[in-house]
């Protein structure tokens, strides 16, 4: 016989759905996959039953399941198991669908540590991963930055993503979440991307996070510097005292691209004549670049000109021109915008002998390590 759990009002308006007062970041809830349409289902699987929690877990209910179908119909979600049902799950947070192991959700098909809670946004379900943030950086780490790569350096990468998750922890708090799994916070893709090599890193620098004037530090990171890092004041139009331009000898990632028709159409330019650098900023980026054609001049910020030809194309806006023939020729170097941790550097240090204190100290100069509870 299948056990039918009502939810009664009144206890849930009692819950406290914000699972994170007084600043604890011990947990934290991350959008999952794309939302969910009304009228579609998907089904949550683990190796161990799940149990219900409120979002201070304390326990429910036990299903008895180890398999719940979810399906949302116009802004009510219903759960449906072997053993389990609920009427109008909340679409607050304030209840956790949680097991021991690793929870597949099958719309998505990837696996999650922790709980799962749902949220309702512009009448579609969003599918939020409630998870310890240690557990959280075990899937992110191996995404932000090759397992393979030297132990310190992936130190250095722990702290830099776990006080980035920290510093930007209330980024979603308006739709009832933290943040999400994609590159606008960090890239996120839960325990089927754990590595030994990412998982020691995390634990061997456990509750460490990087200061600065005893406040979390803006810990931002890219893939290179390309020699020389980028100010964020340059970058953002923002100063921070620790995010400044500096000679960086341990990254100096160069590539080269060649302009096309194509790239012109994207543009809005036709009849081009020739293309030229009008200033550069502190770091030698290119700040602004004038397109000449037969009528007139069109000017483009060197961020704008990046972004709308293709970020992984034009890697960098660290980069000369050369015209040859009818050709113009891009060569620059670094790979992102250039502030905070290079990568790549970071992964030099740490062949050079560096320890990842001594990698932060160098890419966010002033700054300190700290233990938090």
């Amino acid at each position: 016989m299948k056990k039918v759990l009502t939810l009664i009002l009144f206890f849930v308006l009692l819950l406290n759905n914000n699972v994170f007062a007084n600043n604890n970041y011990e947990r934290i809830d991350i959008k999952v996959g794309k939302s969910v349409n009304s009228g579609d289902g998907f089904y949550l699987e683990s190796k161990d039953n799940f149990n219900i929690y409120t979002s201070d877990f304390q326990l429910i209910h036990k299903t008895s399941c180890n398999k719940l179908n979810i399906k949302f119909e116009n802004s009510q979600i219903n759960i449906d198991g072997d053993k389990y049902n609920m009427v109008n799950f909340p679409t607050n947070g304030t209840f956790l669908i949680h097991s021991t192991s690793p929870i597949k959700v099958s719309n998505i098909k990837r696996n999650y540590r922790g709980a799962i809670s749902f949220r309702v946004n512009n009448g579609k379900l969003d599918i939020i991963n409630n998870v310890d943030i240690d557990n959280y950086l075990r899937g992110v780490l191996p995404k932000e930055m090759s397992a393979s790569f030297p132990l310190e350096s992936l130190k250095a990468q722990a702290l830099c993503s776990r006080s980035f998750a920290i510093n930007n922890f209330n980024k979603y708090i308006k739709k009832g979440y933290n943040l999400d799994d994609t590159t606008n916070s960090q890239v996120y893709r839960g325990s089927d991307v754990e590595e030994k090599s990412t998982d020691k890193a995390i634990f061997e620098t456990k509750n460490e996070v990087v200061k600065y004037n005893g406040k979390i530090a803006q810990t931002i990171f890219g893939a290179s510097s390309g020699g020389i890092t980028a100010s964020a004041e340059e970058v953002w139009g923002s100063n921070v005292d620790y995010l400044i331009s500096r000679e960086d000898n341990f990254s100096n990632y160069k590539w080269e691209y060649k302009l096309t028709d194509k790239d012109f159409k994207k543009l809005g330019i036709d009849n081009l004549i020739d293309i030229r650098i009008d200033c550069t900023n502190d770091s030698n980026r290119v700040k602004n670049i004038i397109l000449c054609t037969e009528n007139d001049e069109k000017i483009y910020t060197g961020n704008k000109f990046r972004s709308m030809i293709g970020n992984t194309v034009i890697k960098s806006t660290l980069f000369e021109i050369e015209k040859i023939g009818s050709d113009f020729i891009l060569r620059g170097r670094g790979y992102g915008h250039g502030v905070g941790m290079s990568q790549y550097g970071a992964v030099e240090m740490a062949k050079k002998g560096k320890n990842y204190k001594e990698i932060i100290e160098f890419y966010f100069p002033g700054t300190n390590i700290e233990k938090i509870n």
